[in-house]
């Protein structure tokens, strides 16, 4: 049971890491943006904002056009992390091959709509009128569904 301790423990540092680091428009704010968070300093002051607020600000109408749509498809994303750690958690002893391709084909692609989304709302080169994005944790996303199936493959 410990062997998969790390593939297990990397789902969940996929939780809580910083996605993204971001700059709102010509520098009115700053924030960080997790998979299911997002911190952000501005002028109006400190706010943090769970991913369901978001949703709720996209069915109300606050939100609309690309920023609705990139908020939509990190919600996707964040349902395929969701049910990667469900699937690990209930069959990390006892997983066939092809559910463990599922779990890491999930995180992988979780991480490219990440990475999606935020291309969707800050533009192609991560820089535009909405501002600056880093996307660092989107990477780590990706390399740790690569690092999964790996470490599969070695500990069986």
């Amino acid at each position: 049971m410990t062997k998969y301790l790390i593939p297990v423990f990397l789902l969940f540092l996929c939780f809580i890491m910083p996605v993204q680091i971001y700059v709102i428009g010509d520098g009115y704010g700053i924030g960080i943006q997790g998979a299911f968070y997002r911190y952000q300093v501005s002028s109006y002051g400190s706010s943090f904002i769970p991913v369901n607020q978001d949703a709720n600000y996209v069915i109300s109408g606050t939100y609309g056009g690309k920023t609705a749509l990139s908020v939509f498809i990190w919600i996707i994303a964040d349902v395929l992390l969701v049910f990667a750690t469900i699937l690990a958690l209930i069959k990390v002893q006892y997983l066939e091959e092809r559910m463990f391709k599922t779990i890491c084909l999930f995180m992988m692609v979780s991480g490219v709509l990440f990475f999606i989304s935020v291309m969707l709302q800050y533009g192609f080169f991560l820089h535009g009128a909405a501002g600056i994005s880093i996307p660092f944790g989107v990477p780590l996303i990706i390399i740790s569904g690569w690092f999964f199936y790996r470490a599969r493959s070695a500990l069986c």
